[in-house]
């Protein structure tokens, strides 16, 4: 049987033309309904942004969404008035403070108080010269040159990037030049072109941007498909040629089974769509995966290692103590009943144990969107939250109630 996904746009990109709509060209970009909550939120925060201006502190609550966090740091520093950048408790115990420190070396006032960032906006049109030399320089194109450790989040290189126009950047230097998730980088890079910021080692890819669906949410469906062969599934708007950096799952799963039949390209009367079907494997491969780049894969290929059950090893994955959750601790912790988990400092291996599972097993999503995701997978799955479904997938339970 062929199953029909609609999948959700893909909100690091959404966002990130969002905030670049405003950046650039002063522009509240719209939303629909069915949009998920990180799109909402960061909407909403733009338009407040857009709205009001004020010598009292104007809050800017931007829930638990880490792309708003980050992002509207140094367009909120250059943008007069005075700010207060919100956040669940969870959000503001996340990685933002090297980007802080980064703005205040070229003059910017940003305050940790208890409820967030006290941020007092100025014009930067005219950057001035200080004695923080170490991340200020003149550029021989007459901008700023700023340099950053974007080692526990690439989303603080992107903030800058996204309010280069109002801070005057021209190039950027990364201090550690291998930073997580450069695809989202990169990804920025495409989208900026108005305003191009140099960054030393980080290439500007020709890949298209693509069909807006999401790969992250796909990444779902190669799964589903994998436990349940006997269908097959077509997952739209999506594309092969994509500059998401999730879309290197479609080369995993095909040594897990799972194959595109067709790729139909988007053209003006058809929406673009990939279509998968799984065969069933005689024996499991031993898969080592580098997530560096694709660290929110990890709960959904972790769980479906443990189902298989199959036998991953996932390299570089210490930033995932940084996310919504702490995922290393949460993955472990739950999987443990159904695999066989080896951490080391930079490293997670999951050897599924092939026990019979369980209908109806209890699972804590830590409120965190991309546990509940893989947590699904197993049948029957007791969820005590999916409601942080909302934050990227708002319809997943709705489809699989339909699959």
């Amino acid at each position: 049987m062929l199953y029909c996904i609609q999948l959700p746009d893909n909100k690091s990109i959404r966002i990130r033309k969002m905030i670049w709509s405003w950046v650039w060209r002063g522009e509240v970009s719209s939303i629909s309904p069915g949009d998920c909550r990180d799109i909402a939120v960061t909407h909403r925060a733009v338009g407040i942004v857009a709205g009001k201006s004020s010598v009292h502190p104007v809050a800017i609550d931007v829930e638990d969404c880490g792309a708003a966090y980050r992002f509207l740091m140094p367009v909120l520093a250059a943008t007069p008035g005075v700010w207060l950048l919100m956040g669940t408790e969870r959000l503001l115990q996340r990685p933002i403070l090297p980007l802080a420190e980064v703005l205040r070396g070229i003059g910017a006032e940003i305050e940790r108080v208890e409820e967030g960032w006290l941020i007092r906006g100025k014009s930067f049109a005219r950057p001035v010269e200080t004695r923080c030399s170490t991340s200020l320089q003149r550029g021989e194109i007459g901008g700023l040159s700023l340099s950053i450790d974007a080692s526990q989040s690439s989303q603080m290189a992107s903030a800058l990037v996204l309010a280069a126009p109002l801070l005057g950047l021209k190039t950027l230097h990364l201090t550690m030049p291998d930073i997580p998730s450069l695809p989202y980088l990169q990804m920025t890079l495409a989208l900026t072109r108005d305003w191009p910021v140099e960054i030393p080692g980080v290439t500007v890819p020709d890949t298209p941007i693509g069909a807006v669906g999401d790969w992250s949410a796909a990444l779902f469906w190669f799964a589903y498909a994998c436990l349940h062969p006997e269908h097959e599934y077509l997952l739209s708007p999506l594309s092969l040629e994509s500059i998401q950096g999730d879309a290197v799952i479609a080369q995993w799963f095909n040594m897990l089974g799972v194959s595109v039949c067709r790729d139909v390209v988007h053209s003006v009367s058809t929406t673009p769509y990939i279509e998968i079907k799984a065969k069933p494997l005689e024996t499991m491969p031993h898969l080592v995966l580098d997530v560096r780049d694709n660290l929110d894969t990890v709960p959904v290929m972790a769980a479906l290692a443990a189902l298989l059950p199959a036998d991953i090893t996932f390299q570089n994955v210490r930033n995932l103590q940084y996310k919504e959750s702490d995922r290393l601790h949460a993955l472990t912790e739950q999987l443990m009943p159904y695999a066989t988990i080896e951490l080391s400092e930079n490293e997670m291996r999951v050897i599924g144990k092939g026990q019979p599972l369980v209908a109806g097993a209890g699972f804590d999503t830590k409120h965190d969107h991309r546990l509940a995701m893989a947590f699904l997978l197993f049948p029957d799955a007791v969820l005590n939250d999916t409601d942080c479904l909302i934050k990227s997938y708002p319809n997943l339970l709705e489809q699989l109630s339909g699959e």
